[in-house]
């Protein structure tokens, strides 16, 4: 495995469902007002992904997340970098791949790999020993994802993908689960107005989808071990303005 991460070039942005709402009716106010967009539907959608961390959380609190995720038939190695900060000094969560892996190995299998590379792509200075971390590191959070997904397709060439899922997450030491249906828009990483227009569209018009200002991990966390919020809750605390990948 080589020491480099790979930037994952698309924005993703994670949103609730609140109350009752359904998700025929969010694609037909989509398509309703997206006068110059193709909304294909692509089929069924299943992932999985497994977050690893330290006894204490201690890797995960100083803003490295490692995880196994299961695509297309592959099991790649992703790091993410997120941020620890509350409210508008929040910065967005940066996610890279660092290679694929095989079916029985684990994160700690390349610690000097994943340290090596983390130390050199991030430009921030830890003040732990990364590579012991990883070497500590286990399983702790599983997600498992059921979608159909949906491709938005403008006549410009312009391309996103809108996926309407139902995720359970698990904590892998107590087994406790916790499902959501939500929708998540994965966008091109550059500055496009379609792009925006998607955004605004959600935003100022489809009330039953709250945005969620965290990455995927963090999600996991709030469902897991926070206390349980109503849906009203949730959209207040959650639904904050800003750019957040998974």
């Amino acid at each position: 495995m080589e020491n480099k991460l790979e930037f994952d070039n698309k924005k993703r942005y994670h949103y609730v469902l609140l109350g009752f709402a359904k998700f025929e009716d969010i694609l037909k106010i989509m398509t309703e007002n997206l006068k110059f967009y193709r909304i294909a539907n692509m089929g069924p959608l299943h992932e999985k992904e497994i977050f690893y961390d330290v006894p204490g959380n201690m890797l995960s609190d100083s803003g490295i997340v490692i995880s196994k995720q299961y695509e297309n038939g592959k099991i790649r190695l992703k790091v993410r970098k997120i941020s620890r900060l509350q409210g508008e000094l929040k910065k967005p969560s940066k996610k890279f791949e660092l290679g694929v892996l095989g079916k029985n190995e684990e994160p700690k299998d390349f610690s000097l790999q994943i340290s090596s590379a983390i130390e050199s792509a991030f430009n921030t200075k830890f003040t732990v020993d990364i590579d012991a971390f990883v070497r500590m590191t286990e399983p702790k959070i599983e997600v498992l994802v059921d979608a159909n997904q949906y491709q938005i397709i403008c006549g410009t060439g312009y391309r996103a993908t809108m996926i309407f899922e139902n995720a359970t997450y698990r904590d892998i030491a107590t087994n406790k689960k916790v499902s959501r249906l939500g929708v998540t828009l994965q966008l091109p990483s550059a500055e496009y107005e379609e792009s925006r227009e998607l955004l605004d569209l959600i935003d100022k018009q489809i009330s039953s989808l709250a945005r969620i200002n965290l990455s995927r991990f963090e999600i996991a966390e709030q469902l897991l071990y926070s206390e349980p919020l109503d849906l009203e809750e949730l959209e207040e605390q959650m639904n904050e303005d800003g750019e957040q990948e998974q």
